[in-house]
């Protein structure tokens, strides 16, 4: 479920960039949802009731058919998900921050890694977001302070940051996801704009594609620019996969997607 809700509101952001724009986002219908999401109806229903509940969508009713957008809340729920909008939203400080849990204490690497840290050895991660106030609030919360220890540094020795960045969170691999990512979405954009109408294969690469920018948000660790390669493809990524849903929005063209 959890799954499910944070790829509803992806959806309802699209196609602003919600990383960068809070305002703008429009009401859809149940059938936008259904062709995006390959999810039970009933459990889309189920789901989009439970954020409604929460604030994080909001709802109307058109002539007996319900509409929903996506809440300044929902947009803080939605970046909450992602590391890229935690590195990406500030300069870089220049300073490492280093986590070394005590062998005693199982923590939670899921935990870890919404911080932005990555594991460098048995019980040392590291990360170079700004988080250790953060951290330190919720090692208070949950009784584990002295289990962690947080250590700050301005320097590394023995790798410069981009080359450690680039071997610990692997990112070659990631710029060849990014780089497939693109060609695909370049060649529905040439699809898209010398067709009247969306055809099944085409609504199947729409679909593929909205898949892949889910997971590629979900495993960008969010680095901050300093630290990242110069041809780093996300922003373009971003880009490109927009203008797919820009370009069906023209001039109604969104009928093309059989949603409305």
């Amino acid at each position: 479920m959890r799954k499910l809700k944070r790829k509803i509101l992806l959806t309802l952001s699209l196609p602003i960039d919600f990383f960068k724009s809070s305002e703008g986002f429009q009401y859809r219908p149940y059938n936008y949802i259904y062709f995006l999401l390959d999810f039970r109806r009933g459990s889309i229903r189920d789901a989009m009731g439970q954020l409604v509940k929460s604030g994080e969508v909001d709802k109307i009713v058109r002539n007996n058919v319900p509409f929903f957008r996506l809440t300044g809340m929902g947009r803080e729920r939605l970046l909450s998900f992602f590391p890229i909008s935690i590195g990406q939203s500030r300069v870089w400080d220049k300073r490492w921050r280093i986590a070394i849990v005590s062998s005693k204490f199982k923590v939670k690497s899921s935990k870890l890694k919404e911080f932005g840290f990555k594991r460098l050895a048995r019980g040392v991660y590291i990360t170079p977001m700004a988080v250790s106030e953060e951290l330190k609030s919720y090692l208070l919360e949950e009784n584990l302070l002295g289990k962690v220890t947080v250590i700050e540094s301005r320097r590394l020795i023995g790798s410069d940051d981009k080359n450690l960045a680039k071997k610990i969170w692997k990112l070659e691999e990631i710029i060849e996801k990014y780089s497939s990512f693109i060609k695909g979405c370049e060649s529905l954009l040439k699809k898209i704009r010398s067709q009247k109408r969306l055809g099944v294969r085409e609504k199947n690469e729409v679909k593929e594609l909205f898949n892949d920018y889910f997971l590629l948000l979900s495993v960008d660790p969010g680095l901050p620019k300093k630290v990242l390669p110069s041809d780093w493809p996300a922003d373009f990524g971003r880009e490109v996969f927009l203008k797919i849903f820009e370009d069906l929005e023209k001039e109604s063209r969104m009928m093309r997607f059989d949603m409305l």
